[in-house]
């Protein structure tokens, strides 16, 4: 059915607009990835609502993948394990497969990303760059997502050793139709729950008819919208990388991938380990002569 929307800007620091907006209840609607709706949707009580189908290469999928990469040619790396003083490519905060998904299935198998990798470089939504400095070897490894790769460097995958390759993984009984790391969550919408039920179902109705031919899915790649799936095991990958956290009176709070210092915040050192100041980190990256997010 025809709706209209007003579309507002979104901000992900705790002082944001959005924020004050959402409490104020004049944001009614989020739509974002993984990471970061999972956060707000804990932080706020909202509910997962709607999520689109992925391109992957032509074919379609109802959720999105984490490609843990590195060069077949690389015959350094050809496991989890030996990616311990290498390093690794990373995007931004909240992406769920490029970071949160990423840090989580290393940290699965006993690889910490800040304690064992020799550098670990955050590319933030430049995916573009990430895969280059892998393919010219000034990165050893990478994080990428499935609906990216396979939409933009289809050809170079040739080129690429999946680690942990699933040939064969499911979601939902629906086979994913590429080699993947670990499935996860793609964007999403959540919703707040002072929405009328009747006015969530209409707009579902809505989304659930824009098609694959619609010009706004093929503008953002997208084959349709479905009722959403559940957030939750990117808000526990949040949770476990930092960037989803408690205050000391239990509220739960987001960091904001956009801030340096909540980047800083967020990096949780092993107890044999100890952090270097905020101040440090910055010259750190500066003597590397690399950017720091």
């Amino acid at each position: 059915p025809p709706m209209n929307f007003v579309f507002q800007p979104m901000d992900m620091d705790i002082t944001s607009s959005s924020r004050v907006k959402i409490m104020e209840n004049k944001l009614h609607m989020l739509y974002g990835v993984p990471g970061h709706i999972a956060c707000k949707a804990a932080e706020f009580s909202w509910v997962p609502f709607a999520t689109p189908r992925v391109m992957i290469g032509p074919l379609t999928a109802g959720c999105d993948a984490l490609l843990v990469f590195s060069l077949l040619n690389n015959t350094a790396i050809t496991k989890i394990d030996d990616l311990k003083g290498k390093k690794l490519g990373c995007g931004y905060l909240y992406s769920g497969t490029t970071y949160l998904h990423g840090s989580q299935h290393l940290l699965e198998q006993g690889v910490h990303i800040f304690r064992d990798m020799a550098q670990v470089r955050f590319y933030g939504p430049d995916y573009e760059s990430l895969h280059q400095a892998v393919l010219r070897g000034d990165l050893d490894a990478g994080f990428a997502t499935s609906s990216w790769i396979t939409k933009t460097h289809l050809k170079d995958m040739d080129r690429l050793r999946i680690h942990d390759r699933k040939d064969d993984a499911t979601f939902e009984e629906e086979l994913f139709p590429s080699s993947v790391s670990r499935l996860t969550p793609t964007y999403g919408v959540i919703v707040s729950d002072k929405l009328s039920w009747r006015l969530k179902g209409k707009i579902l109705d809505a989304l659930e008819a824009l098609n694959a031919s619609h010009p706004a899915m093929k503008l953002m790649k997208f084959a349709g919208w479905r009722s959403s799936v559940n957030f939750e095991i990117s808000y526990k990958a949040a949770e476990l990388a930092g960037v989803a956290y408690k205050t000391d009176d239990g509220k739960i709070m987001c960091r904001d991938p956009y801030n340096r210092m909540d980047i800083w915040t967020s990096i949780s050192c092993p107890s044999d380990h100890y952090k270097v100041s905020y101040n440090e980190t910055l010259l750190q990256c500066a003597r590397a002569g690399v950017p720091c997010p």
